[in-house]
Parts: structure tokens; sequence; C-alpha cells
């Protein structure tokens, strides 16, 4: 029995140490999986962070190329409504100058129908006083 005690003895302090390897194997493995769990996870936010950042700077820019459009259809808007006035002022300036213009051009036929008139007139009075000439004569 003394044999089975000493052998006893001698096989705890191995099993104790073989234990004592795998409780350090295994907190050796806990901490690597943690190391790798840390890793992964800082990985992750900062791929996160990423593409947040990424997936903002795409939707400023987007907001701002809306922006640009919006902008640049007001400025054609305005440009179109100004070269509307300006046609609209230069036809209306056509339309007066071209009223004005007949108006002297019916000025200008009355003075010269006048004076027809008036030529005509006196052509026939003279012809009238030639006739009454030649009749007495007769």
């Amino acid at each position: 029995m003394l044999d089975l005690i000493d052998q006893m003895r001698l096989a705890v302090p191995a099993d104790i140490r073989q234990a004592q390897q795998v409780l350090e194997t295994r907190d050796q493995i806990t901490n690597d999986a943690h190391n790798i769990a840390k890793r992964t996870l800082h990985d992750a936010e900062a791929e996160r962070m990423r593409l947040v950042e990424q997936s903002s700077i795409v939707r400023e820019a987007q907001e701002r190329s809306q922006q640009m459009l919006i902008d640049a259809e007001s400025r054609a808007r305005q440009s179109v409504a100004e070269a509307d006035a300006t046609a609209a002022a230069h036809l209306s300036e056509a339309a007066e100058a071209a009223s004005k213009q007949l108006d002297d051009a019916d000025e200008y036929s009355l003075e010269v129908l006048r004076r027809l008139e008036s030529q005509l007139q006196a052509f026939l009075d003279s012809v009238g006083k030639s006739l009454s000439s030649l009749q007495e004569r007769r």
C-alpha cells in the first residue's frame, strides 16, 4: 500500500502539472480569442466609420449636386425671363417705331395729296378759264 501511495504521490504532481498545462493552454486560447475579438471589433468599427464617412461624403456630394442643379435651373429661368423681357421691350420699341413711321407716311401722303389737289384745282381753273374764253369767242 505504501507503494501505491508513493505511486499516487508521483502520479498526482504529473496530473497536476498536466492540469496546469491544460489550464494555461486554455487561458492562452481564451486570451488569443479575446485579442482576436478585440481586433475584429476594432476593425469592424473602423470599417463602419469609413463607410459612414464615405456615405456621408456621398450624401453631401449628392446634396451639393442637387443644389447646383437647382441653382442652374433658377439661373436659366432668370436668364430666359430677362431675355423675354428684353425681347418684349425691343418688340414694343419696334412697334412704336413702325407706328411712328406709319403716322409720318400718312402725314407725308396727306401733304402730297393736298399739294396735288391744289395743283389739280389750279389746272382745272386754268382749263375752265380757257374753255370759257374759247366759248366766248365763238
